[in-house]
């Protein structure tokens, strides 16, 4: 018959010290061996906060006495009318069993205690964890907190791109109305100067009405390309090379040729890829943009842009180079960080090439990147073919 002092029941006991980083699993375990080798009632651990606290209860419930010591050094023994109440403390709290029947409490007594140290380990090992798992859920939550803070402020700052992209728009558009709206009023005052004069030429009327009527369906139309451009593409859609080429086309022409800045188009018109196309013109213009402006500070005699596609297997790639004297190496690495900017602060807000990247590498999936040298500057932007894997918000 195996006593509590065989060698067998030491290891039991303090094999089972340890064994999780589980507080409340750890000490089950120790409480359930420690009942069962010593053949008590029952057995609890208490932890002390502002009062103590059952934690660990096995076995037939007991409660010390009133007179019951909590603060002592080393295990004490109390008579209660449950039976005998042995009370063993350690770190931040005590083990506590019960004996009713004959037992060698003493022994049993002497033998827990030696394993004290290793459980207080135990426990403040536990601890630690739990500390330590606290602190990364909070730290997660704080994450969290600041991915959505950051999430909010990327859609302000996308919005704020969008909204300078279309103050410039709207120069666009008068640049596109200019000439319609000069001819329609050219044609319209000759007319009331023929009724005036009762020269009325039917021929003549009908094929200055049907210009008038051509130049307002040119009008109309270029508010539906413009206004086309703001809708968002909830759901990425094929399109081809030569659709982007025409609406880069409706939308910076007219600019560009006032400028008298060449703008060609390089690759196969009807070359598809799937994408967020308002998105993706988005892109482009900034970067087109950036480019005009450039043209004007260098006073460029011969502007011209490229813009070429190219494609493998799984991406489309885009091409996008000008003769506009470069970016300096000095800066060039900073282009894409927000609210830096090379134009004063009535032309530039800094958020154009930034907003770019954003677009392409977080919604479109794709990467954007930019050399240069003394000649001029170069954007190279790859994006999947088959379109980003996962949508994204749209703003």
């Amino acid at each position: 018959m195996k006593t509590l002092n065989d060698p067998f029941i030491a290891y039991e006991c303090v094999n089972a010290i340890g064994n999780s980083l589980n507080l409340d699993e750890m000490l089950t375990e120790v409480v359930e061996t420690f009942v069962r080798c010593a053949k008590a009632e029952g057995g609890k651990y208490l932890e002390k906060k502002t009062h103590y606290t059952t934690l660990i209860h096995i076995g037939e419930e007991f409660s010390p006495s009133e007179t019951f010591e909590y603060e002592t050094d080393s295990f004490s023994i109390h008579e209660t009318k449950e039976g005998k109440i042995l009370n063993i403390p350690v770190t931040h709290g005590h083990f506590l069993f019960l004996f009713t029947a004959k037992s060698d409490i003493d022994a049993f007594a002497t033998l827990f205690s030696a394993f004290r140290i290793k459980l207080s380990n135990a426990i403040d090992a536990c601890r630690s964890v739990e500390k330590l798992c606290s602190s990364n859920l909070s730290l997660s939550q704080q994450i969290d907190k600041e991915k959505n803070r950051n999430h909010a402020t990327e859609k302000l700052m996308i919005s704020q791109s969008r909204l300078a992209i279309m103050g410039e728009m709207i120069g666009m558009i008068a640049h596109q109305w200019r000439q319609p709206i000069t001819l329609i009023g050219m044609l319209t005052n000759n007319t009331l100067l023929d009724v005036q004069l009762g020269d009325i030429k039917e021929k003549q009327l009908i094929s200055d009405l049907q210009l008038i009527d051509k130049q307002i369906h040119f009008l109309s139309r270029t508010i539906d390309d413009f206004r086309n451009f703001f809708r968002p593409n909830k759901l990425p859609k094929t399109v081809t090379f030569g659709e982007i080429g025409t609406e880069l086309t409706t939308i910076m022409g007219k600019s560009f040729l006032n400028r008298r800045i060449s703008l060609i188009f390089e690759g196969e018109d009807e070359t598809p890829f799937i994408t967020y196309k308002n998105e993706l013109l988005q892109v482009f213009i900034n970067i087109l943009n950036n480019a005009k402006d450039a043209f004007a500070d260098q006073h460029t005699e011969y502007p011209v842009i490229r813009f070429h596609l190219g494609e493998n297997e799984s991406s489309s790639m885009f091409f996008i180079s000008d003769n506009a004297g470069g970016i300096p190496q000095t800066i060039i690495a900073r282009i894409f960080e927000p609210y830096f900017s090379t134009k004063s602060e009535k032309n530039g807000t800094g958020l154009g090439l930034y907003m770019s990247a954003i677009i392409v590498e977080r919604h479109l999936k794709g990467s954007i990147l930019a050399c240069s040298d003394e000649k001029g500057t170069t954007f190279a932007i790859k994006i999947p073919k088959n379109g980003p894997k996962k949508g994204y918000d749209v703003y």
